[in-house]
């Protein structure tokens, strides 16, 4: 099954810039960390509408330009979330949109991945109820790997040790496309 981009080049850059400022004036998630929010809330058992996602995007409301630069940037964030949804509904391991590794750049800058998951923790820390409720240790096996990439828990002795050895680490961060989809399974098969 081949699943169409939702988003032409233009329309991505238009909203990766959008985030870019908004990440810098407010706080709110850049391209990669929105994807990873997007793709939590494919796969959530309690999927929010793009009106509940924006505050959390956006770190509150953002400065809008226009009424019709926020018409805009909400329809590109609807599109790219009808995209992921289709992709974790096709049940075939998911393309996380940037490499599988936590190397900061030689900036400093934090890792494209690490920034994804970031996006994906926010969600299941904002819906802990629901995601480790009745699947706790399921869920917290799912997202471990996802956990670590963020960098949320580095001090832990279990993520220190992982990033010691930089082919565990690749390891770890190369279960996350399986783990999307098996995280959508839990919260959304037949026996759920």
């Amino acid at each position: 099954m081949t699943i169409t981009a939702a988003l032409n080049e233009d329309q991505l850059e238009t909203l990766a810039l959008f985030l870019e400022d908004q990440a810098e004036d407010a706080e709110g998630l850049d391209f990669f960390a929105l994807h990873g929010l997007l793709t939590a809330n494919a796969v959530s058992p309690s999927t929010l509408s793009t009106a509940e996602l924006l505050p959390m995007v956006f770190n509150g409301e953002p400065q809008w330009g226009s009424a019709n630069e926020k018409d805009n940037i909400t329809h590109l964030i609807n599109l790219l979330q009808k995209e992921i949804i289709e992709l974790v509904e096709s049940g075939q391991s998911f393309p996380v949109p940037c490499d599988l590794n936590v190397e900061a750049d030689e900036d400093g800058e934090a890792a494209p991945l690490e920034n994804w998951a970031i996006g994906f923790i926010l969600l299941s820390i904002e819906q802990h109820e629901q995601w480790y409720g009745k699947h706790e240790e399921n869920a917290a096996e799912l997202l471990f790997p996802i956990v670590y990439a963020s960098g949320l828990n580095a001090d832990d002795d279990a993520f220190a040790d992982i990033d010691e050895d930089e082919d565990l680490s690749l390891q770890v961060c190369a279960s996350i496309p399986d783990n999307v989809i098996d995280l959508f399974l839990l919260y959304n098969g037949d026996d759920n």
